[in-house]
């Protein structure tokens, strides 16, 4: 078997062929076993915990009440919508395992029912006594390149904005109004899969967003079952009014004119009597 022999101060070291491109093969195969998340395989926020880690715990308080959550309106942008072919800074639609509206509403339906706050928690229960809408500002999965130096890095980005409203429908009263926005962002070398850590920062955005909506949640209920309970009475009892009295006018009698005949004139003397 032929060796090459390499000579270093006096000494001869055998090398096998092609023994130098070994520990570079190696390093880049180390380099991309340790992207968490296959580029070439979709990304599933809901059941991959890389993406998107759930909660080992869940909260004490428990409201006897059930739970829809439904996303109403996706008013994201349109770059965000569409995967373009030019451009390749956001993971477009087609990274992703199933429509983005569709996956938010799954990924907050495990997280509310892991939380134990609620009896039960459903995205299609029409009846449910709590209604929870989203409406879907942004959801960024994004990349920018750069350098440190000599070094070449990427720069990556997760934004995801929502309005969130929650409504009792027996009541039929809007219970929490509020805006939610969740920003990371995290520095990679060019050998790592860019995609793949970009679906983790969106995945931390929506985390963060979550259980800030949860505690929101969870303190708003508790004040209304603080509140006082109001005590219903009977019907108040309608008071008659006592007859009205009339007013009688005494009437003051005028003293009599007398009535003298106008052609009668009656003289009387002057002087003393």
């Amino acid at each position: 078997m032929k060796c090459y022999e390499k000579f270093s101060k006096g000494k001869g070291q055998k090398i096998a062929p092609g023994g130098k491109r070994i520990p570079f093969i190696l390093s880049i195969f180390l380099l991309l076993i340790a992207s968490p998340v296959s580029p070439k395989e979709a990304f599933d926020m809901v059941l991959n915990s890389e993406i998107y880690p759930y909660p080992p715990y869940s909260f004490k308080t428990h409201f006897r009440h059930s739970l829809q959550i439904k996303v109403i309106e996706d008013n994201r942008p349109h770059y965000e919508r569409i995967s373009k072919s030019r451009s390749s800074a956001y993971i477009g639609k087609s990274s992703w395992s199933e429509p983005i509206a569709i996956m938010v509403e799954k990924v907050l339906e495990r997280e509310f029912l892991l939380s134990n706050l609620f009896d039960s928690v459903s995205r299609h229960d029409e009846r449910s006594s709590l209604l929870l809408e989203i409406d879907l500002n942004f959801f960024s999965a994004a990349w920018r390149a750069g350098r440190s130096g000599l070094k070449p890095i990427f720069t990556i980005y997760g934004v995801v904005d929502l309005n969130a409203s929650l409504i009792s429908r027996r009541k039929r009263k809007i219970l929490l109004i509020r805006n939610y926005r969740g920003n990371t962002e995290e520095e990679i070398t060019q050998f790592r899969n860019k995609e793949g850590y970009a679906a983790i920062e969106v995945g931390k955005a929506l985390k963060g967003v979550t259980v800030s909506l949860m505690k929101d949640i969870k303190h708003r209920l508790e004040n209304l079952e603080a509140e006082p309970v109001e005590v219903r009475k009977g019907p108040t009892p309608i008071k008659k009014r006592p007859p009205r009295k009339e007013q009688t006018v005494k009437k003051h009698k005028q003293p009599a004119i007398s009535q003298q005949d106008p052609g009668q004139i009656v003289l009387e003397p002057i002087g003393p009597k």
